[in-house]
């Protein structure tokens, strides 16, 4: 790969890896995927030809390049997106194709050991259907399928036995579109690792040993706890062939040893427990530093809007008596989606009726991680609640300091859910069926809003004309009400 072609307009060296030369370049590239570097000659000359078919890719259009490797193990078929992606990137895998389709067999295995190709990806490689259409040279069909054992894995041993006892010159149309499958698929995972490495690199982060592993820490202006990031080494498990993972020519020790990196991003809680809200595995160390920098990255920079996926609290927690609701990271909480999260309760209730029925109110979660039926229907609704440790985990949500927790997260209740929430506890203390609770909370409802049509309807959907809203009262008739006004009903 020329100098030119390795930081020409797109400057994906100069801007993902610092380095003043194409084989720098390859050499990072290849690292960052868990390969060991190609060798010189035509390995290096393919890798580099494949960087320089990204390179000439336009800008505007390389936004649009998704998962090279995806597209070509199902290559010729051109991926199908919505909304339909520029031709340049649609077709960006024939242009890799191209530069094996013409190799001869000896070629091949050359550029095969240079790569240090796995037994394992010719045979993945082998068993792609489209390879009879594809691969042979001579535009004869391939073998008759039959002719090899069905079962898969001993179709993919007998095609690797075959190899191991065959010169190039006599490999069948099945072998030869096999490694050139292969090198097709290798090249554009290569392709996707350039891609990503020289799109918007995150800065790095100063990275701190722990015994266990790597930790990066960002404050966040507002946030009581810094995001933070982890990065360490996995065990994998070895695959059922022993010699899966071995080089399919060469010696052993030129492939580069399988091994996985797993990253976790999150944060803490006020009681130092470390909640994941994102991770993933990587081929590399590099790998996962990168993902995990991406990651980081991006949550700092939309941080007062980011909610963790479990547990939908606030990275930046608002102040509550000034929560504003254009504040962009609001959810207004309705009746009816807590209606039905007490539907579903009922009905995982009925469905195991030797399960304790009991639900209390307070605490909203123990020593033991037992939720309370507040904590519950929050969570159906896909929104925080007081944890242990919380100053509002033993506030009844009749309480002020409830309603001040949501806010702090930027929840807002509707007169009738606050009403609804606060009425669950007016049933009684302790242990009470679901059905007690309901009742004693919809009767708070009325209570609190007259039976007003409009507001109740505003919150949960307009009556149908055969009920009263007096039959809400009753678990099965709430669920009937709730199916027949389920289309585009207020939340």
């Amino acid at each position: 790969m020329s100098e030119h072609a390795s930081t020409s307009r797109t400057g994906l060296a100069a801007t993902a890896f610092k380095v003043p030369s194409g084989r720098e370049l390859v050499t990072a590239v290849s690292a960052f995927c868990g390969y060991r570097a190609p060798g010189e000659g035509l390995a290096a000359h393919l890798v580099a030809g494949t960087f320089t078919a990204l390179d000439q890719v336009p800008l505007d259009v390389r936004l649009y390049v998704h998962d090279l490797q995806d597209t070509a193990e199902k290559w010729p078929a051109l991926p199908i997106t919505l909304p339909p992606t520029p031709w340049q990137a649609a077709t960006l895998v024939d242009d890799l194709a191209a530069l094996v389709t013409g190799l001869s067999a000896a070629e091949l295995r050359e550029a095969a050991e240079g790569l240090a190709l796995t037994r394992g990806d010719v045979a993945l490689a082998h068993d792609k259907p489209v390879l009879a259409r594809v691969w042979a040279e001579d535009g004869e069909p391939l073998p008759d399928a039959a002719a090899l054992p069905r079962d898969r894995r001993a179709r993919e041993a007998a095609l690797l036995q075959l190899f191991d006892h065959v010169d190039p010159h006599e490999w069948t149309d099945e072998q030869t579109g096999a490694v050139r499958k292969a090198l097709l698929v290798r090249l554009a995972g290569l392709g996707d690792a350039l891609l990503r490495v020289s799109a918007l690199p995150p800065a790095r982060l100063d990275w701190q040993s722990d015994g266990e592993g790597l930790t990066a820490l960002v404050p966040v202006p507002g946030a009581p706890q810094p995001l933070e990031a982890r990065v360490a080494a996995e065990s994998v498990e070895p695959h059922p062939f022993a010699s899966w993972d071995e080089p399919m020519w060469g010696a052993p020790e030129t492939a580069a040893s399988p091994g996985c990196w797993r990253w976790t991003v999150g944060w803490r809680s006020a009681g130092g427990a470390f909640h994941t809200d994102a991770r993933s595995s990587e081929a590399s160390e590099a790998a996962a530093r990168f993902g995990a920098e991406q990651t980081l990255a991006a949550y700092a920079a939309q941080a007062s809007t980011v909610r963790q996926r479990l547990r939908h609290r606030l990275l930046v927690p608002r102040q509550p008596d000034t929560l504003s609701m254009s504040d962009p990271a609001v959810l207004v909480l309705g009746l009816r989606p807590l209606l039905q999260a007490v539907c579903d309760e009922h009905r995982t209730e009925a469905s195991r009726p030797e399960a304790p029925t009991g639900w209390r109110i307070v605490p909203h979660q123990d020593e033991n991680k037992e939720c309370s039926l507040v904590t519950i229907l929050l969570d159906d609704c896909s929104l925080p609640h007081p944890e242990l440790g919380d100053p509002a985990n033993t506030a009844d949500p009749a309480d002020p300091a409830f309603e001040h927790f949501l806010r702090s997260h930027a929840v807002v209740l509707t007169p009738p859910a606050r009403a609804y929430l606060a009425g669950l506890s007016q049933a009684g203390p302790g242990e009470l069926p679901l059905r007690r609770r309901h009742e004693a909370a919809m009767r708070a409802v009325f209570a609190a809003t007259g039976e007003a049509v409009d507001l109740l309807a505003a919150d949960t959907g307009p009556l149908p004309d055969a009920m009263a809203w007096i039959d809400l009262l009753d678990a099965a008739a709430l669920e009937e009400f709730l199916a027949a006004t389920e289309p585009d009903q207020p939340r």
